[in-house]
């Protein structure tokens, strides 16, 4: 059971990622967050991205290094 849950451990870190990516649409094309064309507002949008990928590659570093040793 241990084995099948190292194998598949990076997959479930992209449920999180498609919740995210899923919010972030909604938000982004229903909301009209952009619509308003305001720079701050673009400038939020960037900012929140790369927080999120930021912090992806924080946690697939973390368990690489992790099951490296």
């Amino acid at each position: 059971m241990l084995n099948i849950l190292k194998k598949i451990r990076f997959l479930l870190l992209l449920i999180p990622l498609g919740i995210v990516i899923s919010y972030v649409d909604r938000q982004v094309t229903k909301a009209g967050f952009l619509s308003t064309n305001e720079i701050s507002d673009h400038y939020i949008f960037i900012g929140g991205l790369i927080l999120i990928v930021i912090s992806l590659l924080g946690a697939v570093l973390y368990y690489d290094k992790k099951s490296n040793d």
